[in-house]
């Protein structure tokens, strides 16, 4: 079996697969108190099946202490997208190491899984819009700030704005504060989601699928009208498609 892990800046997606079958699918906190005793637990159950280990990180210090829990806990060795192997995608940024490794996996899991030219709309820490071509070249993307970042920031710098944990609004108009605030967060962002997809698909290909992924794709999600597919698991998907 193929462990794939995907290290982002608030947790690491773990998926276990079978072949291109993902098993399982877990998330451990990025800067969890006890990240060894976490992999230990979860892992636990597969230690005499996983052979194999391929990750993409954004975090350089947190691949530093996942590769070495890894080698400890089920005595295995990571390979690391953009170190020991490439992504399949041809890379055309201006400087291409300017580009996060799961941006590139993701482009990857997008053309393959969905069919040719894709959107990708990563909601997570920060969000991500990036394109893959017919050709399977990443020809670009769009960041900015994620959900969590935005919510953190509207508590800590301002006087009288509580701290809100992220879920469903109930409304698009909000009758007390926390509610307000989710409702800038949830339909400001699908929109911002809508209205840059709907400016890529009119320069660069109209007829391009749409696919949602990260941590807060199925919150986020099905608020975007651009939206063609939701997938949560995209990352890890990609990794099993570079792996195998």
């Amino acid at each position: 079996m193929l462990l794939a892990i995907d290290i982002g800046n608030t947790s690491i997606h773990n998926g276990i697969f079978d072949k291109k079958t993902l098993k399982r699918d877990f998330r451990i906190l990025t800067y969890s108190g006890d990240l060894a005793g976490d992999y230990e637990a979860k892992l636990k159950p597969y230690l005499k099946v996983i052979d194999s280990v391929i990750v993409t990180s954004v975090v350089p210090i947190a691949l530093k202490n996942v590769e070495k829990i890894i080698k400890k806990v089920i005595n295995r060795n990571l390979i690391v997208v953009g170190r020991d192997v490439g992504s399949g995608v041809k890379n055309l940024y201006k400087n291409p190491k300017q580009v996060g490794s799961d941006r590139l996996v993701n482009a990857r899991a997008a053309y393959e899984l969905y069919g040719g030219v894709c959107i990708i709309v990563d909601f997570g820490t920060a969000i991500t819009i990036d394109i893959v071509n017919e050709k399977r070249q990443y020809i670009g993307g769009v960041i900015a700030p994620g959900p969590g970042i935005s919510l953190w920031a509207l508590h800590e710098k301002t006087a009288l704005l509580p701290k809100v944990i992220i879920k469903k609004p109930k409304g698009i108009l909000g009758k007390e504060t926390k509610e307000s605030m989710l409702i800038g967060i949830i339909y400001g962002f699908s929109s911002l989601c809508d209205g840059i997809v709907y400016k890529l698909k009119r320069r660069y290909s109209r007829n391009a699928k749409v696919i949602a992924t990260g941590g807060f794709s199925k919150l986020i999600g099905p608020y975007c009208e651009s939206i063609d597919k939701i997938d949560p698991e995209l990352t890890l998907k990609g990794l099993a498609i570079i792996a195998i």
